[in-house]
């Protein structure tokens, strides 16, 4: 009861990967680290949005596209 924990449990029983986990798998890959690397190189903000609705497009899946 209000315990922080008790919130990140949904009512059907199922939970997903906080977004921190997410980043944290991700960034453990090779792909994951080398990809990061780069594009935190690209300054350009409008070219970073590109590259970034380009992948959310290639995996076909939106579930946590943020703009």
């Amino acid at each position: 009861d209000g315990s922080p924990n008790s919130a990140s449990i949904s009512e059907g029983g199922f939970e997903e990967k906080s977004t921190s986990s997410y980043v944290v798998d991700f960034l453990a890959t090779a792909e994951g680290l080398v990809l990061n690397k780069a594009f935190v190189r690209i300054k350009d903000p409008k070219v970073r949005k590109k590259i970034v609705d380009l992948v959310v497009a290639m995996a076909g899946d939106v579930g946590e596209a943020t703009h």
